[in-house]
């Protein structure tokens, strides 16, 4: 385009020297000419730009992240002259398509149009836009090329996706969920509950209902089912979607890959997340999933959340914390996260925390203070069945 440029340029200024040296209506037509093609040309993609129309759909309703989505698009030539080059060029950031690419051009003729069929991922859970995002078009010399945005991109819904583990690799599970008492003579609230009219004096735990100040007693082998705690995060820790869409989909993902597995394995799951306020979700059979799921779906992510205000409610609320291993996933460790593994150690509760990060260097040396507790750092883009 440059070199057409140049070539016009050097056209005008010959023409230019012609009719200062030598005059004559030849001289002077050939000026004129090359006076006029560029404006010309700017008028012909002002005409393109006024009739050419773009038509794309998705095909579906409800989509899921990296599950493919049938995508066409038409363009089309509605005036009744030819259009010399037109290119899109998609949303890239989100989404993928799988076998078509920016680079390519497309000439119409007059009152025709292109049809592509195609299909397309899209990487992350959330609301964004995906498909064409601008256009552009070129004149038949290629002297200017117009790009201009396209007025109806598609707008989706994105849920996260459900990936199905058939075991968990990246942490020795026999061993946190053996039940141990963090330090002599302590009683875990696990194995006690608050007296209830009708229990029996006999099933008192008086020691612990000394120290806790209110009548325990101790809970029947049936009451002590195994429940696996699941506590995810809610902070956005930035306001720029390139960074958070990556890291909120990778927390689903885990939140959900965690539920679903231990579900099919007969075990209870107790979730629990923040929002206006802590919401714990109990789940016990495979039925219970979907319901939670489809809270997962259209969870909120906000800076507002801090992990504080969820970590501090569930301190209080021994109903959200019971059993005999607690999963965090977190895209941050704080001290406030620190100090929650610490009292769920304190009550014979192993905690894994799988830290949503791209500095899987620092957080290995995160929980060598703790005991019972270990930390897996999972990038952004990893995928879970090689980290879980």
């Amino acid at each position: 385009m440059l070199r057409n440029r140049i070539f016009v340029g050097i056209l005008w200024i010959v023409s230019l020297v012609g009719i200062t040296f030598y005059g004559g209506t030849i001289s002077y037509g050939f000026f004129t000419a090359v006076t006029l093609l560029p404006v010309l040309s700017l008028l012909y993609l002002l005409c393109v730009r006024l009739r050419f129309s773009v038509y794309q759909k998705l095909e579906g309703k409800s989509f899921v992240s990296n599950h493919a989505i049938p995508y066409f698009f038409t363009l089309q030539d509605e005036s009744k002259f030819a259009f010399a080059g037109v290119r899109v060029l998609f949303y890239s950031d989100f989404s993928t398509l799988t076998d078509l690419s920016d680079g390519v051009e497309y000439e119409l003729l007059p009152g025709t149009g292109i049809t592509r069929d195609t299909t397309l991922l899209c990487k992350y859970r959330g609301n964004y836009h995906v498909g064409i995002r601008t256009i552009e078009i070129t004149d038949f010399l290629r002297l200017f090329r117009i790009r201009y945005k396209n007025r109806e991109p598609l707008e989706v819904f994105i849920r996260p996706d459900t990936i199905v583990l058939d075991r968990l690799t990246g942490i020795r599970l026999p061993r946190l969920l053996a039940r141990e008492s963090a330090r002599p003579g302590s009683v875990p609230e696990a194995t006690v509950r608050e007296y209830q009219p009708g229990d029996s004096l006999r099933r008192v735990h008086w020691k612990a209902s000394a120290r806790e100040n209110r009548l325990l007693v101790r809970r029947d082998s049936s009451e002590e089912q195994q429940r696996v705690c699941i506590f995810m995060s809610t902070y956005r820790e930035s306001e720029k979607p390139a960074d958070y869409l990556p890291t909120e989909n990778k927390i689903l993902e885990i939140a959900l890959a965690l539920s679903s597995f231990f579900l099919r394995s007969g075990i209870p799951v107790s979730a629990s997340h923040r929002t206006q306020s802590t919401e714990t979700v109990l789940m016990d059979g495979r039925n219970a999933f979907d319901p939670y799921y489809e809270v997962c779906s259209h969870l909120m992510f906000s800076a507002a959340y801090d992990d504080v205000f969820l970590f501090s409610d569930l301190i209080h609320r021994p109903d959200a914390v019971q059993g005999h291993i607690a999963f965090l996933v977190l895209s941050v460790w704080s001290a406030s996260a620190e100090k929650f593994a610490r009292i769920l150690n304190g009550n014979g509760i192993a905690v894994v925390v799988y830290l949503v990060t791209k500095h899987a260097d620092e957080a290995a040396l995160l929980a060598k203070s703790l005991p019972r507790t270990e930390i897996i750092p999972v990038s952004p883009d990893a995928d879970l069945k090689e980290v879980l």
